[in-house]
């Protein structure tokens, strides 16, 4: 008999499923992508929906143990959802229970940044690097995830690794958060979109550092504010914990070289400029996730098993 956990990365395009080993966290037995259903009604259904398809796709003996689901927004003690407005879920939605009243196995739910974060620090240890890791998500928005030590850090009301929202310049727009000039206005796709207004073809971000390519000057501005308020979201992480790594995925990471070759270039004018700087080793630690790898997915699943083994998911 095989026994998996099941982990769900819920997102505002699609949910992409996983069901991993219990006995080697990183090896995926079966995968599922479905296009998200927005709205409380349409994020629980189509989960439903991958989990089911998850379980066709596996061998008759196989035996599901627990299901976790990583989702944007604020995700309290209990699995109950807020500040999910990507996913139209404007109101407070109990989704561990609506989850769990379907299956009948047990059932946690994260911020899909703490998720990615638990599946980074897994990718670490099959690398022989210790569990001690700062997550940069550069999407959308911008937050971090932290593994330190080995363990998951939600903070006391679930609210840490919010980092897009320190206000860094005090003139700057207005932020959906309501402060000004808040770091993800700069150092996110969203700030890339506010700068760069685009409606053409493909990703914005790639846009944006085509145009710096082909020698646009306002693309360049932009392309280069971003990349400096990235040096500064990773400066703030490790100031703040240290981590023996700082790992960078998100939608924006896709740009892979283009980003991180002139983030590196960034970083090492800074080194030479303080020996304190220096000394903080920002380039040394910092590695970008490769794009392929289910972060979300797989760190939902094992924090669905370590829940089964502790009794607890409060850290």
């Amino acid at each position: 008999m095989i026994a998996v956990t099941i982990g769900l990365d819920i997102g505002g395009t699609k949910i992409h499923g996983i069901a991993a080993d219990v006995t080697r966290p990183d090896a995926v037995l079966a995968e599922v992508r479905t296009p998200t259903v927005l709205g409380p009604t349409g994020v629980v259904a189509t989960a439903l929906e991958v989990v089911k398809h998850l379980v066709e796709a596996l061998p008759d003996d196989t035996t599901v143990v627990a299901v976790g689901a990583g989702i944007p927004g604020a995700v309290d003690a209990d699995g109950v959802l807020t500040n999910a407005v990507n996913l139209d879920i404007t109101e407070a939605l109990d989704l561990r229970g609506a989850l769990s009243s379907a299956l009948s196995v047990p059932v946690t739910v994260n911020n899909d940044v703490n998720a990615a974060a638990r599946g980074v620090a897994t990718w670490l240890r099959s690398r022989g690097e210790p569990e001690d890791v700062a997550l940069l998500s550069v999407g959308t928005g911008l937050a971090a995830g932290f593994v330190l030590d080995g363990r998951l850090r939600r903070g006391a009301s679930g609210l840490v690794g919010e980092i897009g929202h320190l206000a860094v310049v005090e003139d700057g727009p207005r932020c959906t958060c309501g402060q000004h000039g808040c770091l993800e206005l700069y150092a996110s796709g969203r700030g890339l979109a506010r700068q760069w207004p685009y409606d053409g073809p493909g990703p914005e971000p790639v846009a944006v550092f085509d145009a710096a390519d082909a020698g646009d000057e306002r693309a360049i501005a932009v392309r280069d504010t971003f990349l400096h308020w990235l040096g500064e979201a990773i400066r703030i992480v490790t100031l703040s914990v240290d981590p023996a790594r700082v790992v960078l995925t998100g939608g924006v990471m896709r740009l892979g070289p283009r980003v991180i070759e002139p983030l590196f270039a960034r970083l090492g004018s800074d080194e030479t400029a303080s020996s304190f700087v220096s000394s903080l080793r920002l380039r040394e630690r910092t590695v970008a996730l490769p794009v392929e790898y289910p972060a979300a997915a797989l760190g939902a699943a094992e924090l669905a098993t370590d829940q089964g083994r502790s009794g607890s998911w409060r850290s």
